[in-house]
């Protein structure tokens, strides 16, 4: 007879789990949410604008499952229901609405929490059962009533006004952003930027001299004429007068947060958002692996804002590191374990990590996808990098001048690999740094350079945002959290506001109808549609979850704001 029920949300973590528990244990996985927001009331918003209380109602395709559950327990009668859907707070409202549907009682479950699908972080969250947090349920709710409070009372309005199909909280900030960009673009390339510089090249490698002013500050025109005015009055030959070296030190990413992970992936990989997303979640969720004959889970849970690893795992790898280059290839205390958390950092989550050191990727590639052994590989180096010591250089300036005016030119030059001994062909190109020098032993007194040119000024130039770097963007303002990174820029695209630029890069520009719908949002909702007050929401919906606010307070002083200002614009004609 079965003891204990456990409900999950996916039907490959319930595979997983199955291996690690006996027969005691019946396993149920719900596939994401059973209830929505109900849409009834005033303008479909599912809240009583009275009292402020939320209604659901189930989602038609979870009908079948829910009936089958409440056939189960009728049947059946389990001493415990453990409710282990993902540590987070949507996880812990789709564990409330599992009580709800089937009318459980308090004494009837519990809530089983774990951040890798490993037997031994099961059995400790068996050993450790806990009661439903009821600060992280009502902030799962202010949060879908806020967004859908923002959604349905804006959308119909630019509809009405511009044919758009819709706005939302983060959605048009983010769409802000992206047009805020564009309009950066354009007024940098309206007044365009020169600077001079010499080319030498030795060993075929290219050296730049670029003029600087006596104080080491670049010099740039305004012109191309006046900088090739000043061009024509230099001569081939330049001479050196000083030579300075400078220590320095290159630290490791710290471990991946979920916005970091979707950058490297996008850098490295070319992954996608939605392809990391997915790929992480089948290796956190579990794989079939030969070489030990089990399914298993391979990386910690994915959607984390924590740089924090588990004391046992860091172990594992100061260990493998000294044993494999020394121990002063080990950072024993690296800075990002040291930063105090911030306020969205939830409970224990630790960053994105291989949940077994001894898993190497090489042991998994004949079990993987290339997809998901590129995204494990990355996932595990870069882990065993964040732990290691800094790359050491020694940065050379040399500084010249040729009739009167300055020109420096730099060498980085490693002096101990720490971290880049991991992969040193990828990392030396992309920190710009030199294996050896190639001027030490050169004779540089007189310099003799290949070519002298004019060149338009780039390099304080803004870049349109790809997936990667919006997501970066995103997490350094505060807007958005890990589960929601992936929706931002699919929902753009599809409602025709933004494009990329091309299918090879595929920067965010944004459309004539997305700089349309962006310019009536800033008009009318400023106040509401900015990167300042979307942070400040974020951050009260996580005093929420800590319990530092309710649900009612919240909701109720946001209506109050908004509906008033957003009934008068309503009111007006189009």
């Amino acid at each position: 007879m079965v003891k204990y029920l456990i409900f999950l949300e996916s039907f490959t973590k319930q595979k997983t789990i199955k291996t690690f528990l006996g027969n005691d244990y019946e396993v149920f996985a719900t596939s994401g949410h059973l209830m929505e927001l109900a849409k009834k009331g005033y303008y479909n918003l599912g809240v009583d604008l009275t009292k402020f209380t939320p209604y659901y109602d189930p989602l038609p395709e979870k009908n079948k499952n829910i009936k089958f559950w409440q056939d189960y327990l009728k049947k059946n009668k389990p001493t415990l229901i453990l409710l282990a859907t993902d540590p987070d707070r949507e996880g812990e409202g789709i564990a409330q609405e599992i009580v709800k549907i089937l009318q459980l009682q308090p004494h009837h479950y519990k809530r089983l929490l774990f951040y890798e699908i490993t037997q031994q972080s099961i059995k400790q969250a068996l050993n450790n059962p806990l009661s439903l947090n009821k600060s992280l349920v009502e902030a799962q709710n202010a949060r879908q009533v806020l967004d859908r409070m923002i959604g349905f009372c804006l959308s119909p309005l630019l509809r009405k006004k511009l044919q758009a199909l819709s706005a939302g909280r983060v959605q048009s900030v983010v769409l802000k952003l992206i047009v805020d960009r564009e309009i950066a673009i354009r007024e940098f390339e309206k007044k365009k930027e020169y600077i001079i510089q010499g080319i030498y090249e030795i060993q075929g490698e290219k050296y730049t001299l670029r003029q600087k002013d006596e104080k080491g500050k670049l010099v740039t025109y305004p012109s191309k004429e006046e900088a090739e005015k000043v061009k024509s009055q230099l001569d081939s030959i330049f001479s050196l007068i000083n030579e300075e070296k400078e220590k320095r030190y290159i630290f490791p990413k710290p471990p991946f947060t979920t916005s970091l992970l979707l950058y490297e992936a996008k850098s490295q990989l070319s992954f996608s958002i939605a392809q990391t997303t997915k790929l992480a979640q089948q290796l956190y969720e579990g794989i079939y692996l030969k070489n030990n004959n089990k399914q298993t889970g391979l990386i910690t849970y994915p959607r984390t804002d924590s740089c924090r690893l588990n004391k046992q795992f860091v172990e594992q790898v100061y260990q493998y590191i000294q044993k494999q280059w020394g121990k002063i290839y080990c950072q024993f205390s690296p800075q990002h374990q040291e930063k105090k958390e911030s306020l969205t950092i939830q409970d224990a989550h630790e960053a994105i990590r291989p949940t077994y050191f001894s898993q190497r990727p090489e042991e998994t590639k004949d079990s993987l996808v290339p997809e998901q052994f590129s995204l494990y590989g990355l996932i595990y180096q870069h882990t065993l990098a964040s732990l290691m010591s800094s790359a050491q250089t020694q940065k050379t300036t040399y500084t010249f001048v040729n009739n009167g005016y300055y020109f420096t030119m730099n060498e980085n030059v490693l002096t101990f690999a720490g971290f880049f001994v991991l992969n040193p062909d990828y990392y030396l190109p992309n920190y710009k740094i030199k294996k050896t020098s190639l001027l030490e032993k050169t004779d540089l007194k007189s310099l003799e350079v290949n070519k002298i040119e004019v060149k338009e000024y780039l390099e304080n130039k803004p870049q349109r945002y790809n997936e990667g770097s919006l997501v970066q963007e995103l997490e350094r303002l505060g807007i958005g959290r890990p589960s929601t990174y992936n929706t931002f820029s699919r929902i753009l695209l599809n409602r025709g506001y933004v494009e990329y630029n091309n299918d090879r890069q595929k920067h965010f520009v944004p459309t004539e109808l997305g700089f349309k719908v962006n310019e009536w949002l800033q008009k009318n909702f400023a106040s509401l549609i900015n990167e300042k007050y979307t942070a400040n929401l974020e951050a009260e919906l996580d005093k929420i979850s800590q319990g530092k606010n309710s649900y009612l307070e919240f909701i109720q002083k946001f209506w109050n704001n908004f509906f008033p200002y957003w009934q008068e614009i309503s009111n007006k004609p189009v």
